[in-house]
């Protein structure tokens, strides 16, 4: 089975096995199905690259717990930040908390922008290197000077501090 040639045939042969590997990881089964779309996504995206070397199923399957474990880590660290400042917004937006707005008031504008495409519109690196016009390597940099010049501020406040040691 060829993925240049045949991409379809190979979502459909690859689906499931994919599909549980994902769900074994991120262990929630309607995310796991995102997480598997994303995953076969970036294989269509990246068809050309695979070298007929190892196996197809391998290669997917990189692909796909790549991704999962990725979905874990922005999960993780959004449900860190909006648990922290959480308490300190009683509105349905919690990005609009003084604490937020105090930590992102830290951060220089391009990593702002950065940080709040990512975070609060869940835009992948790709599309925010699209949307701002630079390399994606660029906005993983802004991304993650931006939430560390974010935890510092967080955490210099007594009350998320002791919310994110719980």
């Amino acid at each position: 089975m060829d993925p240049l040639g045949d991409f379809a045939g190979v979502y459909e042969r690859h689906y499931q096995g994919v599909y549980r590997a994902v769900r074994a990881i991120v262990l929630d089964p309607i995310w796991a199905e995102d997480v598997t779309q994303d995953a076969f996504v970036k294989a269509y995206r990246n068809r050309d690259r695979y070298k007929p070397i190892g196996s197809l199923a391998g290669w997917l399957h990189r692909i796909a717990v790549r991704e999962a474990l990725s979905a874990l880590r922005w999960r993780t660290l959004q449900t860190w930040l909006l648990g922290a400042v959480g308490q300190a917004s009683t509105s349905e937006d919690p990005w609009s908390g003084h604490l937020v707005a105090e930590a992102l008031a830290a951060l220089k504008p391009k990593s702002r922008a950065a940080v709040v495409l990512h975070y609060y519109h869940g835009y992948r690196y790709r599309e925010i290197a699209s949307i701002l016009g630079i390399p994606e390597g660029t906005v993983a940099t802004r991304i993650a000077n931006g939430l560390r010049q974010m935890r510092k501020v967080l955490e210099s406040i007594p009350d998320v501090a002791l919310a994110a040691r719980r």
